[in-house]
């Protein structure tokens, strides 16, 4: 259900709660006539009646409340009953001379506010139910001229009155019909950016001898500002994890754009050489249009035997777990692309033995430690309980499911395999994608 259908839902007037003044009003002007002296009761039989018959209208509101999907159709039972208990109100507290005529404009208002002009005629014809009801009754001479000159100016007053609360009432209605559509049209448009986001995830690595690898993004919307991606190289597999600042669909562009620039340098085995032309791009495109744009946090890393070649644009959250349990983070002092400010982001190398595990994630996965930098150590901790990346992904994004997550989380864990585990048939890759 949208934000807009959800506001209808939750503030629309129901039946039962339209009445309820109606019912109030009534039982008060039973017992003002009875209990002050100067409002005379003409009937008391027909003040009982009209209490009776405004209970049966309260009585039908409820039910038609209660079960709106099913006789919501019916609720203008409601009005045109209370119609006939004000009408015998009034001829049983006076007829001309009763006070409580002025009640008739509440299901006057109910009609008009109901959608199509017929409702207005509606209106009119309840409102000359109520003063022509003493005619029924009976009623002298001179109060027959009384009352029709008094039907003549109360239907051009409330017929405006109810020509003027169904214009508002279909006005209100065409502006949420539109808001409505509006929101739809939106949702449609980020479903589809979020599939397009999604196809654009790395595909498994059917078999890479030597390297296991795992990834997940969590958005914390239905487009997200987190990216990641591994591919082949020629020396062996690169990884790139990225985050946009900011959420929606603007920071998904962004990610997607990022995403690609840095897939074009794939035959280039400088780290930083991608980094450079991802940040060219968007530095390009802040000088033409004069103005900034969302930074990106970027850590792109290369893996050729045992060398693990690595640049890092402003991202600093990427550890190297040993197999002997030691861990060392994976950080330089280098700005985020996107900033229009030029770096001279370097490629650092490191030694990769088999056993060890490189793990890279977003600033989601620190709001799942509380936010602070001991959060390295902590998925340190849950990459030596377990080095696979695939238990490693696992374990945080159980984290985040059962914590919730207001930030996009991603990470991508990458192991060079034991020589033993590397002969054997071993899951190369393995993606988790959720919302």
């Amino acid at each position: 259900m949208t934000s807009v259908r959800r506001f209808i839902h939750r503030y629309s007037v129901t039946p039962f709660l339209k009445q309820a003044p109606i019912a109030v009003l009534v039982a008060l002007a039973a017992v003002l006539s009875v209990a002050v002296p100067q409002l005379a009761v003409s009937d008391h039989t027909g003040l009982a009646v009209s209490l009776v018959l405004t209970a049966i209208a309260t009585l039908w509101a409820s039910v038609v409340t209660a079960r709106s999907e099913r006789l919501g159709a019916l609720a203008l039972l409601v009005p045109a009953v209370d119609f006939v208990a004000l009408g015998v109100l009034r001829w049983a507290t006076g007829s001309s001379a009763s006070i409580f005529t002025a009640l008739v404009v509440l299901p006057v208002v109910w009609f008009a506010a109901t959608d199509g002009r017929r409702h207005v005629l509606y209106a009119m014809l309840g409102t000359a139910v109520v003063i022509l009801t003493p005619f029924v009754f009976g009623i002298s001479g001179s109060g027959r001229v009384t009352e029709l000159i008094r039907l003549v100016v109360v239907l051009v007053v409330y017929t405006t009155v109810a020509l003027v609360v169904n214009e508002f009432a279909r006005q209100h209605a065409t502006q949420l019909r539109l808001a409505a559509e509006r929101e739809a049209a939106v949702t449609d448009e980020i479903d589809r950016a979020a599939a397009v986001q999604r196809s654009l995830l790395p595909q498994p690595l059917c078999s890479l001898p030597g390297y296991s690898v795992a990834g997940t993004c969590l958005p914390s919307a239905t487009v997200g500002g987190d990216f990641f991606d591994w591919y082949r190289t020629d020396e062996g597999i690169a990884i790139t994890l990225g985050d946009v600042m900011g959420k929606g669909v603007g920071a998904g562009l962004i990610a997607a754009a990022v995403r690609a620039v840095v897939r074009s340098s794939r035959r280039d085995p400088d780290p930083a050489a991608a980094i450079v032309r991802a940040s060219e791009g968007l530095s390009t495109d802040v000088a033409d249009r004069g103005e900034s744009t969302a930074f990106t946090t970027l850590f792109h890393a290369r893996f050729s035997g045992d060398v693990l070649r690595w640049a890092d644009a402003g991202h600093g959250l990427s550890i190297v777990v040993r197999e002997d349990g030691t861990h060392e983070r994976l950080t330089t002092a280098h700005l985020p692309i996107g900033l229009g400010i030029d770096d001279a982001w370097q490629t650092m190398e490191i030694a990769i033995a088999p056993g060890d595990v490189l793990v890279t994630f977003s600033d989601g996965v620190l709001d799942l430690f509380g936010g602070g930098l001991d959060t390295i150590d902590e998925v340190a901790a849950i990459a030596r309980r377990d080095p696979r990346p695939g238990a490693v992904v696992e374990a945080l994004v159980a984290m985040a499911r059962t914590a919730g997550h207001d930030d996009d989380v991603t990470v991508v864990a990458l192991r060079r395999e034991p020589v033993a585990t590397a002969a054997a048939a071993v899951p190369t890759s393995a993606i988790t994608v959720g919302v």
